[in-house]
């Protein structure tokens, strides 16, 4: 459970951090960008409830891969970066609700390069959520005409 809450679930289920940042550099939607400034206090806290609930990601088919595909990139990643020695193995259980980056450093042993590797996840990550925010823009904009 330290391992998936450390690397597959940071701003909470679904990478949802990575889903506010891709809002906040790529989106052309007012009302998405102000959601996302809602949703970022919680979503540092790995809480996603607001952003799942509030864009939304439930019966969303454009949000919903991403949503699944991301921690599924995440622990694949973290998974071989911890059995070839390139970060420590997590070895402490923080809180679920300790903030990304500083929760890799602390569940490996104070390992930087975890943290180092959450950055690189969340940003990889973003591109995941990318071409669906993409599509889910031009969807919902068609709907609103």
């Amino acid at each position: 459970m330290a391992f998936k809450d450390t690397f597959a679930v940071m701003g909470g289920s679904g990478n949802t951090i990575a889903l506010l940042i891709a809002i906040f550099i790529f989106s052309r939607r007012k009302d998405y960008k102000d959601f996302a400034k809602l949703s970022v206090t919680p979503a540092i806290f790995n809480i996603s409830e607001p952003i799942i609930f509030g864009i939304p990601i439930v019966f969303n088919i454009s949000l919903i891969i991403p949503f699944v595909l991301a921690p599924i990139f995440s622990l694949t990643v973290a998974y071989f970066a911890t059995a070839v020695g390139l970060i420590n193995h997590v070895v402490v259980q923080i809180p679920w609700t300790t903030p990304p980056i500083i929760s890799g450093f602390l569940a490996t042993g104070g390992d930087w390069r975890a943290a180092v590797l959450q950055v690189i996840i969340i940003a990889a990550s973003v591109f995941i959520y990318l071409p669906f925010l993409r599509i889910d823009e031009k969807v919902t904009s068609d709907m609103t005409k």
